[in-house]
Parts: structure tokens; C-alpha cells; sequence
């Protein structure tokens, strides 16, 4: 008897470490996901980061205004 139908081997589930997560970002990454990302997540040195992010933030939407005059 012929063998009709092929299965498909199970693949084993990838192993995830305790000190990662999971995330399904967008493509390509806006720098509003990127701040998002680090205040929902936390983020070393947050209080350096954070700011500089916010400012950076702030600069690419004011340019991207701009452009859009």
C-alpha cells in the first residue's frame, strides 16, 4: 500500500531562559516601540536611559513633522 500522506516530524519547543521574554515586535521598530519596550520591560540605568530615549524621541517626531510640511 502506498504511503499517501507524509507527516511532519514534531519539532522540540525551544528552551527560554528565565531572565528572557518573548516579544513580537513590529518591523521595521518606530522609536515609540523602543520606549515602550524599555518602560514596560525596565531597563538598567533607567534613570539615564530613559531620558536620553524621551529626548531622542521627541527629536524624530518634531523632524518628522517637519517633513511632513
Amino acid at each position: 500500500m502506498e504511503k499517501i500522506l507524509e507527516f511532519k516530524k514534531k519539532r522540540p519547543k525551544r528552551e527560554i531562559k528565565e531572565d528572557s521574554f518573548v516579544a513580537r515586535l513590529p518591523y521595521p521598530i518606530s522609536i515609540h516601540t523602543l520606549v515602550d519596550l524599555a518602560e514596560r520591560m525596565g531597563i538598567e540605568h533607567e534613570h539615564i536611559v530613559m531620558p536620553a530615549l524621551k529626548f531622542i524621541e521627541r527629536t524624530v517626531v518634531k523632524e518628522e513633522k517637519e517633513k511632513q510640511k
